[in-house]
């Protein structure tokens, strides 16, 4: 007996080494403001900015936060409790709260549409297409601004998304389709046609998966969908393909909070258990409060950048996680579906998977 309790210890214990540097910030008057972590987004220019609820912080090498002063009220930040956060095609930064948006120069916060459109509707979320904005507002569906008019995509009209709370938006960059979760009514697709734009709903097994919640890129077409307990890979031809769950990640994990992938196709995943690399099929790197240089297991935000930084907030500290072993960024074949590892394909080499950007 005391042979068995030995071995399940050792086997609880395995630690997946960490190749790579880790880097912690405390919140303060010279780092990031909040633990609150609404949303994160990069700019073209390698800024990270972060929208919290006690201000914008921004991180470029050293950190930011700009603050709402009732004195600037015409051209700063309207509310500290920032909801969403998105950059657009001219590097504008677009600011959701829970009275409409702002767009934000880099010098000047401007209000953005009128009280008719947006009026005291909460932001959910914003998402840019190329040099068209996509804004998820209150319980009335979608507005999109787009060659300088707005448009309300209003919802279960004809061509509209049968929802009138979208919870997430993300883009799937081989199609160019536009994916939605909602509130209460599953997962929708807008596809294109001319200037016009089309909803249907996705089909969801959601007796063996759940609802999905939120939705997110994934940089060689398609996207991803999760919940508390499942990550799913959609795309227009191939459909549904489960990636992983919170029990396939190991003991302990009882919660997937976030997810986010990386150029080269890691899955970056935030839980109450703390950050998981995931990687064809494997768990390749864990960080936890045990093993690394982290005070909380609980990772509520991720994110990942441009120079190869996984970003995470826990309720103790925000950081990134770098590898040592960065890829050099080479020319190779696009693909635009996913692949498994478990293939049965034969014959020469698959190609290099990179990511689509459909502009």
């Amino acid at each position: 007996m005391l042979r068995a309790i030995a071995i399940c210890t050792i086997l609880f214990c395995i630690i997946i080494p960490v190749s790579g540097t880790i880097v912690t910030y405390i919140p303060d008057d010279e780092s990031i403001s909040s633990l609150d972590v609404r949303d994160i987004s990069e700019s073209h220019d390698g800024i990270i900015a972060f929208a919290t609820t006690n201000g914008l912080s921004l991180f470029d090498s050293e950190w930011a936060t700009i603050q709402a002063e009732p004195w600037e009220y015409d051209t700063g930040l309207q509310d500290n409790y920032i909801q969403t956060i998105e950059y657009d095609k001219y590097n504008l930064l677009w600011l959701g709260f829970s009275a409409g948006p702002q767009q934000y120069d880099g010098i000047t916060f401007t209000r953005v549409g009128t009280d008719q459109i947006f009026s005291t509707m909460p932001i959910h979320d914003i998402l840019r297409d190329n040099d068209t904005i996509w804004i998820a507002n209150g319980n009335s569906g979608l507005n999109r601004l787009s060659g300088g008019k707005w448009e309300w995509i209003r919802p279960f009209a004809d061509n509209g998304p049968g929802a009138y709370y979208i919870t997430s938006m993300a883009k799937d960059h081989a199609t160019g389709n536009i994916i939605l979760t909602t509130h209460l009514n599953g997962v929708w697709k807008g596809v294109s046609e001319g200037k016009e734009i089309q909803f249907s709903q996705i089909p969801i097994p959601e007796e063996k998966f759940g609802k999905m919640t939120r939705v997110v890129d994934y940089p060689f077409g398609g996207v991803i969908l999760f919940n508390d307990n499942t990550i799913l890979y959609y795309s227009e031809s191939g459909g549904i393909v489960p990636i992983t769950d919170s029990a396939a990640l190991g003991f302990g994990v009882t919660r997937i909070n976030d997810v986010a992938v990386t150029e080269d196709g890691v899955f970056v995943i935030g839980t109450n258990n703390g950050l998981y690399g995931y990687h064809t099929y494997e768990i390749i790197i864990h960080i936890t409060r045990n093993t690394n240089e982290i005070t909380n297991n609980e990772v509520t935000k991720v994110f990942s950048d441009s120079k190869g930084r996984w970003w995470f907030i826990t309720k103790g500290e925000a950081g990134y996680y770098q590898s040592d072993n960065i890829p050099e960024k080479i020319p190779v074949t696009i693909v635009n579906e996913y692949k498994s590892d478990n293939s049965d394909e034969t014959g020469s080499s698959p190609p290099i998977q990179v990511p689509v950007h459909y502009v």
